[in-house]
């Protein structure tokens, strides 16, 4: 099936929604011609997008994830059971029950694809979340993709194409020689949907972050109020505004100040962001912890952006000096000074 082409853009996170519609099918066997009951409704599939945006030259995935609105709209009675047989009763209510997973969408598979297939590429396009009762909603499928560089931002559409098995009718006969255990025949037919996806694509930021260390390197375990320095430079291309760097350390460090304002970054320049951390006792000698700094900014074009960068800093074990051992070396400091000043009084007599 082919679309017109335009320019990519990614994910509206809405659900979109398409009558799904019985296509033909062969005449049933004859079977289904008396059977109990005719049953209506069919599976309805509809469709939401995780994410709201992508940006140009990002490669990524999205996420899709399919709901089950399909219901049983009508049920007509063909014939009733004789009261005095017993197989054409038990026949009767197993038919009313298969004929209940009519909505049920089987081997269900979803195929996505960009109206403009040069600007975004999928790069895995098809995916299959299998069975999905009336009511359920599949797992997430996901679906990665690349937003070429020269892509211009703004809406773009993407397709899903779902195709999925659905029971069209049972029918079950009854057998006297054996009324627990009768004959079931099932009719199956296809459903496809295709369904339209509105997705937005915008500009990536100028403004790029780089971390170029952080000083000290090291932490003894149990410390506190330790003054943490780490450099960051803009090496992109725009400046960026009003930045604020706040630190999430792993657990383990706790940050007693945080937040480090800059009113601007320029494109080459760096800036110190200066934080006071403590050191839990029971942080791991050798290990290396993680510092991740979450960046909030504008540039010349927008506001409320937000990028990320991570730091590792060592942690040592705690030397902290005992009360003891402190009165040990305070005692032997006194001692050879006694005894340097006794042996200089000594020599004096002399």
């Amino acid at each position: 099936m082919l679309f017109p082409v335009c320019i990519i853009c990614v994910l509206l996170a809405c659900s979109y929604t398409s009558t799904a519609i019985e296509t033909g099918a062969p005449v049933p066997p004859e079977m289904f011609g008396d059977d109990h009951y005719k049953v209506y409704g069919v599976p309805d599939l509809t469709v939401s997008l995780e994410r709201s945006s992508v940006y140009q030259g990002e490669k990524t995935s999205i996420f899709l994830t399919l709901t089950n609105r399909g219901r049983i709209t009508a049920i007509k009675v063909n014939s009733e059971p004789a009261p005095d047989r017993k197989d054409e009763i038990l026949a009767a209510q197993r038919e009313l029950e298969l004929e209940r997973q009519r909505t049920t969408a089987q081997d269900v598979s979803v195929e996505l694809f960009a109206e403009n297939r040069s600007a975004i590429d999928v790069k895995r396009a098809v995916a299959f979340p299998g069975n999905i009762r009336e009511g359920q909603t599949s797992a997430p499928l996901e679906f990665p993709i690349e937003v070429y560089k020269n892509t211009y931002p703004g809406m773009y559409r993407m397709y899903a194409l779902i195709n999925c098995t659905y029971q069209r009718d049972v029918a079950v006969k009854s057998d006297e020689d054996r009324p627990e255990s009768p004959d079931v025949y099932y009719w199956y037919d296809r459903i496809s949907q295709v369904v339209p996806l509105e997705l937005r694509v915008e500009r990536k930021s100028g403004v790029e972050f780089d971390v170029l260390g952080v000083d000290p390197e090291r932490l003894p375990a149990g410390s506190s109020d330790n003054v943490v320095r780490i450099s960051i430079k803009n090496v992109g291309t725009d400046t960026a505004r009003d930045l604020v760097a706040r630190l999430r350390p792993e657990s383990g460090i706790y940050v007693s100040v945080d937040e480090s304002p800059v009113p601007r970054l320029e494109p080459g320049e760096s800036a110190e962001f200066v934080y006071k951390l403590d050191v839990s006792k029971d942080a791991v000698p050798g290990k290396l912890y993680l510092l991740r700094i979450l960046f909030e900014f504008s540039d010349t074009y927008r506001d409320n952006l937000s990028d990320s960068g991570n730091v590792y800093i060592m942690i040592d074990h705690w030397r902290r000096i005992s009360l003891w051992a402190a009165a040990l070396l305070i005692a032997a400091i006194a001692s050879i000074i006694f005894i340097i000043r006794k042996r200089r009084g000594g020599a004096w007599r002399l």
